[in-house]
């Protein structure tokens, strides 16, 4: 997944404009957000997500979380160095069960066709554009509204007041705020629920791997780490524990669990 293979648009939108894609007709349709409410003639379809947590299906990874699941109302960190891209794969698995999705994209980089082949609805999914000066209130904004299931954001940096903003607005509107932050400088400012810190691991010419590792978590396995598994022809995604037992040749047929993309 390219978040650069393609813009959505070439013209620069208005501050704090949301969008939602379709992609069959390709057409934006303009909606705004205003003290935690999202503003739309199809609001009404908004429903917030069951269930006090959830789980991404891949039991490698949903062991290592508190309780083996995913707290909603609660803001969940990816921690990634600069140099190595983002850790899109990892936030799209973790959003793709949600009611209503909306993923922060200030700069027109993200490809949203590529994340169908992740399981993401595109009718479910909204496109925030905020100038990267206002992005951390709108992205509140966002997850103080109840019918919104999760908000995916790329955040630099963060004052401490803005980290307990964004949990308490996740709090109040029952969603999950999916932060990717870069490691370094200001990375130790944080309210989150839970932290992983995502590398790239050496792969194969169809298979992409990453190491995701639980570095904060109140009753997870903190220090564990589990690989994952993508295959670029069919999108398979699988998640396994690493065992430090055996050789690499061996570690895939440690049973991983398989989830496909729906």
């Amino acid at each position: 997944m390219n978040p650069r293979a393609s813009r959505l648009t070439r013209n620069e939108p208005p501050d704090y404009t949301l969008t939602s894609y379709k992609l069959q007709k390709d057409e934006m349709q303009l909606i705004s957000c205003h003290d935690g409410r999202l503003l739309t003639l199809d609001a009404a379809r908004l429903r917030a997500s069951p269930g006090r947590s959830f789980r991404t299906g891949l039991e490698a990874l949903d062991t290592l979380a508190p309780g083996h699941a995913f707290a909603r109302g609660a803001v969940h960190e990816l921690l990634s160095d600069p140099n190595e891209g983002r850790p899109l794969l990892l936030a799209s698995v973790l959003a793709r069960g949600s009611s209503v999705l909306i993923w922060s994209d200030p700069f027109n980089e993200l490809y949203p066709p590529a994340l169908v082949s992740q399981g993401i609805d595109l009718k479910r999914l909204f496109l925030l554009r905020a100038g990267p000066a206002d992005q951390t209130w709108a992205v509140a904004e966002c997850l103080r509204c109840k019918g919104v299931g999760a908000v995916v954001a790329a955040i630099p940096k963060l004052s401490r007041l803005e980290a307990r903003r964004l949990q308490l607005a996740a709090e109040q509107g029952g969603g999950v705020g999916i932060l990717l932050r870069p490691t370094g400088r200001g990375s130790e400012i944080y309210a989150a629920a839970t932290r992983w810190l995502v590398r790239p691991s050496p792969g194969q010419r169809t298979i992409q791997r990453w190491t995701v590792q639980l570095l904060h978590g109140h009753g997870g396995r903190i220090g564990k780490t589990v690989t994952l598994e993508c295959c670029r022809e069919n999108h398979l995604v699988r998640a396994f524990e690493q065992l430090a037992d055996r050789p690499d040749a061996e570690k895939p047929s440690a049973r991983p669990i398989v989830a496909r993309a729906s």
